[in-house]
């Protein structure tokens, strides 16, 4: 069994009258594919958010590579190397495939002018990590549903991505676009990242999970 990476002890959350998790309790492995499943309505996405720290739970702690939050907030979660990529993958659609890979980075390092080789050659390298290929010239907003999962990977992977969380990540790609996407992330997995995959498709929880959380 791998060295836990996250803990998560007797976390509950309340809206307004709706128990969205009752004392919840789980771990996730060092480099494990782990994957998350429940009807709509279960708590998936409100356990996606505290795990990001953009919700606060009523009460419980999560403990991060041995260090515990009580009170877990966004800039601690990155830190701690975790990145969410949710449904809409938050992109930007007039923005190059480069640019959308890069940005975060020339942000953190507070560039103040852009050197579009630059932009260019973070992109293509981290591209090359992962064994990918995209037009980098390409705004986002032509590129295939696929091609833009592998953008928001790519800019996860460039925030030194300890834990990536997928939410339903599946829900738009073709058997082929799918299993592309397992294959990557068993790639990852193999490098020592670990994977939360959200999904309610069994068929597809089987195939990738090392571990399943209902």
């Amino acid at each position: 069994m791998a060295e836990d990476f996250l803990r998560i002890q007797n976390v509950s959350k309340l809206y307004a009258g709706v128990q969205a998790l009752d004392n919840v309790s789980m771990s996730i492995g060092q480099g494990e594919v782990h994957c998350l499943v429940g009807e709509n309505g279960s708590g998936k996405s409100t356990l996606i958010k505290i795990i990001a720290g953009v919700v606060k739970p009523d009460g419980g702690e999560i403990v991060i590579q041995g260090k515990s939050y009580k009170n877990l907030r966004p800039i601690d979660s990155i830190n701690e190397g975790i990145q969410v990529i949710y449904q809409d993958l938050s992109l930007f659609p007039n923005l190059s495939v480069a640019e959308n890979i890069s940005l975060n980075q020339l942000i953190e390092e507070k560039k103040k002018i852009i050197n579009w080789k630059e932009v260019k050659n973070i992109a293509s390298n981290v591209l090359l990590t992962i064994k990918k290929e995209l037009d980098l010239k390409e705004k986002v907003e032509n590129i295939s549903i696929a091609n833009k999962q592998l953008v928001a990977i790519c800019r996860a992977l460039l925030r030194n991505a300890k834990l990536i969380i997928m939410d339903e990540p599946n829900s738009a790609l073709n058997a082929n676009e799918s299993e592309r996407l397992f294959d990557l992330l068993r790639r990852l997995r193999d490098q020592g990242i670990t994977i939360i995959y959200v999904s309610h498709r069994l068929e597809e929880v089987f195939s990738i999970s090392d571990r399943i959380s209902v």
